[in-house]
């Protein structure tokens, strides 16, 4: 959880809850402690996770693609230089 999304949910909480202390036990839940012990789970709802967009999708399979393809023809080259009697 960043700090400011964790500074803005202990805000909250203090105005919700005067008295009241938050701890924070995971990424979509905390649980407030008052002063007698009583305590009180909280859930909280997280940002859904941002889908990659087409290009993006296209991109993580092209690069390393081409990443491999690059290196298949260095490698064919190393191969055939010996073969055709350049080295």
């Amino acid at each position: 959880m960043r700090k400011v999304t964790e500074l803005t949910i202990r805000a909250k909480a203090a105005i919700r809850y005067p008295g009241w202390r938050l701890d924070i036990t995971g990424p979509g839940t905390a649980v407030l402690t008052n002063i007698m012990g009583h305590r009180r789970m909280v859930t909280f709802r997280q940002r859904r996770k941002r889908r990659d967009g087409p290009w993006t999708r296209a991109a993580k399979w092209i690069v390393p693609a081409v990443i491999l393809m690059g290196g298949m023809v260095v490698a064919t080259g190393w191969i055939m230089a010996p073969v055709m009697g350049a080295i």
